[in-house]
């Protein structure tokens, strides 16, 4: 059997937490906020949408430069942020207009700082996402539904954006549903942000679904599973804590290295056990990318549901254009 795709770039945290700053703490980025009427400032950038609902995709961390803040056309950046449209954002191509903004990432380093001197770094890239969220807005949606969907570093800088934007009923209509996948929405935010629901069916619409992907016992191995954390399972997509057999796995998607991709149907079943969704693949020596150790699958949060999602997607949109009708 091919391999899953062994991309090191699917993570917002990689080895480089095992190190410490590399050096004393710098001064801010001194560079200008992204210009989003520029072409050359997104990732992708629908021309001519034909789709009835908008994606607003954040990805991972991918940058791997020496400064601590990536220059918003860092090219080594912007070549493997493209990747992740050909594999994770690749979910929504068939139902969506994906619209994804470049946005400044931090070094890696930076995650072994203080938390307070890591938000003044964080939230370089979060001023870019709003900003470019804001201009979406304005000048692109169009009134079209839209999708709010992350990993990883995304996710966490999505889960920023919903917490600041989505108490306005407005912008709250307009949601079909956020995937925040790789990141933690926890009871805690649900407490102080109450517009923000978590998806407790198949086409519930304006609500969140969020997981991590780990092997049973491994929930407290990955640095992206928060106290508290809620789970949405998506072989079921509800949180309930119920264990499903890998036979609801409608496919978890096998790239080859020439970038065609297989499915793999029943490759696991899922479960919410202790914030993590606990995972057991039928051939774990297949997910060879795993920087946290054995047994958390971050990389794999997609792949291993990869149809299941694409899937349902379409029934959530579905769902959602059928409430006015």
């Amino acid at each position: 059997m091919k391999s899953f795709i062994k991309n090191k770039f699917f993570l917002i945290l990689t080895v480089f937490l095992l190190l410490g700053p590399l050096c004393s703490l710098p001064a801010l980025a001194e560079d200008p906020s992204p210009d989003y009427s520029q072409k050359q400032n997104w990732l992708a950038l629908a021309g001519a949408p034909n789709k009835e609902v908008d994606v607003f995709w954040v990805y991972p961390t991918v940058y791997q430069g020496r400064p601590l803040v990536a220059a918003i056309d860092d090219p080594q950046m912007r070549e493997a942020a493209m990747r992740t449209l050909t594999t994770q954002a690749s979910v929504f191509a068939d139902a969506a207009n994906i619209f994804a903004p470049m946005y400044r990432q931090v070094q890696m380093a930076v995650l072994k700082m203080s938390v307070q001197d890591q938000e003044k770094y964080l939230d370089i890239g979060y001023k870019d996402i709003e900003k470019a969220f804001d201009y979406y807005l304005k000048n692109l949606n169009q009134g079209r539904p839209l999708i709010l969907a992350g990993h990883s570093q995304g996710s966490d800088q999505l889960s920023k954006l919903i917490k600041k934007r989505l108490n306005d009923p407005v912008l709250r209509s307009k949601l079909v549903a956020a995937y925040i996948i790789g990141w933690s929405i926890t009871r805690q935010d649900l407490e102080n942000h109450p517009y923000m629901q978590i998806c407790a069916s198949d086409r519930d619409t304006g609500c969140i679904i969020t997981y991590n992907c780990v092997a049973a016992g491994k929930q407290k191995a990955a640095p992206t599973i928060l106290p508290g954390a809620v789970v949405v399972n998506p072989l079921s997509w509800n949180p309930d804590g119920a264990a499903i057999a890998a036979d609801q796995n409608l496919g978890a998607a096998i790239f080859a290295d020439n970038g065609k991709m297989n499915m793999e149907p029943g490759f696991t079943g899922a479960q919410a056990v202790e914030g993590g969704l606990v995972v057991s693949p039928k051939d774990a020596s297949n997910l060879t990318s795993m920087p946290f150790g054995p047994g958390v699958y971050h990389n794999y949060d997609y792949a291993l549901f990869y149809q299941n999602l694409k899937v349902n997607l379409e029934h959530r949109i579905k769902a959602y254009l059928s409430r006015g009708k």
